[in-house]
């Protein structure tokens, strides 16, 4: 109805005009019409002013409502004017669009502000920048783990450490990093996860930094408990033994406080003394071999990483069990989809860490009627894995925890060493040792590398 009505008016100005100036025209060709012809350019003028103050006045409420949304300025406010129908309407639209525009602002610095506080609320640190190193996005968890104030560029972490602004940019892309960074004088284990998107055309990386430092010294001293719980129950069963035997041979040597003539001692006597120092001895021994075993628990030689065929490492594996396995009636299985899978690793560790798992998957199958053994190698989730199942007689749930503790053990005359080692070793390779198992069921490890 406003854009019809602002047509005819143009229209009808247009007419006017052309209308004024046709006459006007004929006037001037007509002489004695002076006055005539002073009034028809008078009106022509006075016409073509209307016109220009028309537009003008149109050009001037356009301009008003584009610097207002340009400004982001919702204060602006357009006159609703009762003589013109055109602008009081054009005016109301504008008004409209002014107050959507308003609307739309708010509900935006309401998203702004909720994104805001979520991402503060975050307990790990999230921090976005573009390919420049300029930040787009950090949270409140963030500058508190690095100790900031603000962040705008990522250079400037390197007031915090010097390797920082390299290690953000050197990251892996989706794939959980743990390093060690020193902060105002503290080491600290932090976590970092990657992803890349695009916005506004351009490249940004998001970052979460987590710090697991206070649950590493929890999870340290827990295991410090039960590895000295451990020794305590170990050395306290070699010298009760010790203590109360020497007791004994005291008594037997001095039953009234005075030594005995060695003669005098009957053969009972002394088949008792010699029974005891040769207890005394085998238990010092075996203390000594224990602390010996805990001494070189983590002693371990440097990697030798290299490319190794996993189905000739099964193989060779399987050949050494072969005898045991045909002995025990053990059913054996080695399974690898990819004869040509090559994993980085030190060749020798990992033949003592499958080599371990193998022997604890015979000791879990001594009772089992129809035992079984299977070793297989693949890829699983985009990750390298070798593994040793069994359908044994499985750990308890209350044992679980403790099986990777060093000198822990369920078999009698165990060491206690293999699982503790064997999971050191697949740490050094920045890998993992899992296990799933259940009684009854059986026992299944993983040895997961990080890459290929």
């Amino acid at each position: 109805m406003a854009f019809s009505r602002f047509i005819w008016t143009i229209l009808a100005l247009v007419v006017s005009i052309v209308a004024t100036s046709v006459v006007l025209g004929i006037y001037l060709q007509k002489p004695g019409y002076d006055i005539t012809t002073s009034l028809l350019i008078a009106i022509l003028i006075a016409e073509t002013l209307a016109l220009i103050l028309y537009l003008i006045r149109i050009r001037r409420d356009l301009l008003k409502l584009v610097i207002a949304l340009r400004n982001e300025d919702p204060t602006i406010r357009f006159k609703m004017e009762k003589g013109d129908p055109f602008f009081s309407e054009i005016h109301r639209g504008f008004n409209e669009i002014i107050t959507n525009f308003r609307l739309i602002r708010l509900d935006k610095e309401a998203e702004h502000q909720f994104f805001r506080a979520t991402v503060d609320h975050i307990s790990f640190g999230i921090l976005a920048f573009d390919q420049g190193g300029h930040v787009e996005l950090v949270n409140d968890a963030f500058l508190d783990l690095f100790q900031l104030r603000s962040l705008r560029h990522l250079d400037s972490l390197a007031e915090v450490s010097a390797e920082l602004p390299g290690t953000f940019r050197q990251l892996s892309l989706q794939q959980e990093s743990l390093k060690q960074i020193q902060i105002a004088g503290h080491l600290y284990h932090l976590i970092f996860l990657v992803s890349r998107f695009k916005l506004r055309q351009q490249e940004i990386t998001l970052i979460s930094v987590r710090d697991i430092s206070r649950e590493m010294d929890r999870n340290e001293l827990e295991a410090w408990q039960k590895l000295l719980r451990v020794l305590r129950h170990e050395i306290l069963n070699s010298i009760s033994p010790i203590k109360l035997l020497a007791h004994n041979l005291s008594g037997i040597l001095q039953p009234e406080g005075k030594m005995v003539p060695l003669p005098t001692l009957t053969r009972e006597e002394v088949d008792e003394m010699k029974t005891g120092l040769e207890t005394i001895h085998r238990r010092a021994a075996g203390l000594s071999n224990f602390l010996d075993a805990y001494s070189n628990l983590y002693r371990v030689p440097d990697l030798q990483l290299e490319m190794v065929r996993v189905s000739e490492l099964l193989e060779r594996i399987v050949l050494l069990f072969k005898e045991q396995f045909n002995e025990n009636g053990i059913a054996q299985a080695t399974t690898c989809p990819d004869p040509g899978l090559e994993i980085l690793m030190d060749e020798r560790m990992i033949d003592q860490v499958v080599i371990n798992l193998v022997k604890n998957s015979l000791d879990a199958l001594r009772e089992n009627e129809k035992p079984s053994i299977q070793l297989y190698a693949g890829i699983m989730e985009g990750r390298p894995v070798i593994g040793v199942k069994d359908n044994g007689k499985g750990i308890p749930a209350d044992q679980l925890e403790s099986i990777f503790i060093p000198f822990y053990s369920t078999k009698e005359g165990g060491t206690g060493i293999g699982l503790s080692f064997s999971q050191h070793v697949m740490r050094l390779h920045q890998g993992q040792l899992k296990v799933n198992t259940s009684p009854g069921s059986g026992s299944e490890f993983q040895l997961v590398f990080t890459v290929i």
